[in-house]
């Protein structure tokens, strides 16, 4: 076995990044992470060895004869399996401490309006044919940086409530996030959403509580863009019922190009499955539809079509961080143990994009703009491509190549 006694020879510099005024021995022993010391004397060595095995990917044999080669701790592979497994909680502790100070940076805004996105990505364990893990990522557009992060199970639902909002906030999100019963609350909040929604996402109904033939809609509309006031249905039983949420449906007739485009997916998935596609969703194909609270007086619909084409950059960024964070590579099965190297893996991250500077410090269209108008928006379509696994981060936290 070749040991690399030069990895984190960069400590210093790494334990620098972490959190100011985060205790690490306090909170470890809080967290039932370091409950005695033998073979791990501190609460730094316990985060050295996570970092090793899961930020480096190093397995638990090479981890535990890397920390000997380096005189840092003398410990046998189910020993360091235990610590890892108990040291998990404490480690989403760091995980969420980093993003609460990259959260102090001031927040840039459109008009007022502070943007963020919502997303969630799966995470497979070795051999599995499902999602085992779910990460989901709020992500704030001005700064450029994660200022949310909650890992569930496979069985964790993306929804608009896996982020806090402030006043200003608009959250953007794709059509997963069309729920009924999670529109409100992020207006109770003082918060603003757009999110992309299909024909059959939601029950709408027209303004007054009348059914809405949507598609008699859609094909009346004359313009490429355009909106109908819509009434969410939410199904609530309370009593009194609270007043009707009445929202914006934005509309987009796309381009025959894109229109067939869709069309095509469309009947490839239901070949595939040996169905018939539904003809209704071979009609919606040709229209975007964003729900959105935003005013229609500040935001005509041109202006939220717009908006939402940040998510695009936003899912950019998302699949960097994603490629950074390495988390396609999990090796673990045992929960406890999983959970700390996704945990490990996302401390090593966040620390190397802030020691290589990556994080910007203006909005992504490369520009500090206060008048509310975007600039230099992304397509529609997604960029294509896949990452490397190898990660560029190893090199400026571990210092090896």
């Amino acid at each position: 076995m070749k040991i690399r006694p030069e990895i984190l020879d960069h400590w210093p510099e790494v334990s620098a990044q972490l959190p100011v005024g985060f205790d690490l021995e306090a909170t470890a022993r809080s967290r039932g992470a370091l409950t005695r010391v033998r073979e791990i004397k501190s609460a730094e060595t316990l985060l050295r060895l996570a970092l090793a095995y899961g930020g480096l990917g190093m397995s638990l044999r090479e981890t535990c004869a890397w920390a000997k080669a380096g005189g840092i701790a003398s410990l046998s592979d189910p020993s360091l399996l235990e610590r890892l497994c108990k040291a998990a909680p404490w480690l989403g502790e760091i995980v969420a401490a980093l993003i609460v100070e990259q959260a102090k940076v001031p927040a840039g805004r459109w008009a007022g309006y502070r943007l963020r996105a919502l997303d969630g990505t799966s995470i497979c364990e070795p051999g599995a044919d499902r999602t085992t893990w779910r990460l989901h990522v709020g992500y704030d557009l001005a700064t450029g940086q994660v200022d949310q992060l909650e890992l569930t199970d496979g069985r964790g639902a993306e929804n608009l409530q896996r982020l806090t909002y402030a006043s200003g906030d608009v959250v953007l999100g794709d059509r997963y996030y069309a729920r009924p019963r999670d529109l409100r609350p992020v207006i109770e909040a003082g918060a603003d959403f757009i999110v992309r929604t299909g024909w059959d996402s939601l029950r709408l109904l027209q303004a007054n509580g009348e059914p809405l033939d949507l598609f008699a809609a859609l094909a009346a509309q004359a313009e490429q863009e355009g909106e109908l006031q819509v009434r969410v249905y939410e199904g609530t039983t309370e009593s009194p019922p609270p007043e009707p949420l009445i929202l914006r449906l934005v509309v987009r007739r796309k381009d025959p190009e894109q229109a067939e485009a869709e069309r095509k997916r469309l009947l490839k998935d239901a070949k595939k499955r040996g169905k018939q596609p539904d003809p209704r969703s071979l009609e919606a194909a040709k229209y975007i539809l964003l729900l959105t609270s935003l005013p229609a007086g500040s935001f005509p619909p041109a202006d939220i079509l717009a908006l939402y084409r940040f998510r695009w950059q936003i899912e950019l960024a998302f699949k960097r961080f994603k490629s950074l964070a390495g988390l396609d590579m999990l090796p673990a099965k045992k929960p406890e143990l999983a959970r700390a190297w996704i945990y490990a893996r996302l401390i090593v991250a966040i620390i190397a994009e802030q020691i290589a500077g990556q994080v910007p410090d203006s909005s992504p269209s490369g520009r500090d703009d206060t008048t509310g108008k975007p600039f230099a928006l992304a397509p529609y379509e997604d960029c294509p491509g896949e990452h490397s696994r190898r990660h560029p981060w190893t090199t400026s936290v571990a210092g090896h190549s």
